[in-house]
């Protein structure tokens, strides 16, 4: 479990959603329990996901999804204190069907490929570019 408070948890998702996205994220599911009915991936409903483009919201996600999961997203939601945050079905089923996660059905995970850390790395390299350097003390 993360020992984050879901309301930090959520300024930490729309400040990357604003840097990637250009406007604070409209995802962000939390409840005080797991998400039980998606620990199986097949009830994720993804038959009609048809996403084949990589969007600003959906890189903004992925990178929240791996700032508090470290690179293994529960399916059933990333713990936190007195929390669940789900990942939006929509976002987590592209990524599957681009190839950046893969399903883990025993351990119930998603697991970052190598080719999503590429994705990744592609989307943080542009804000390593940005001159509005983080200043000690701000």
């Amino acid at each position: 479990m993360m020992d984050i408070e879901k309301d930090t948890a959520k300024r930490i998702i729309d400040a990357l959603a604003v840097a990637i996205d250009g406007k604070p994220s409209s995802a962000k599911s939390f409840n005080q329990f797991p998400y039980e009915d998606l620990a199986d991936y097949g009830n994720w409903g993804q038959d009609n996901n048809d996403s084949n483009r990589d969007t600003p919201r959906t890189r903004a996600l992925f990178i929240a999804y791996l700032v508090f999961s470290g690179g293994r997203i529960p399916l059933r939601g990333i713990e936190m204190h007195g929390t669940y945050f789900r990942p939006d079905v929509w976002v987590a089923g592209a990524l599957v069907k681009k190839g950046y996660l893969t399903v883990d059905e025993s351990a119930q995970d998603f697991v970052v490929t190598q080719d999503g850390w590429g994705f990744v790395a592609e989307t943080l390299e542009p804000l390593g570019s940005s001159r509005h350097a983080i200043r000690p003390g701000r």
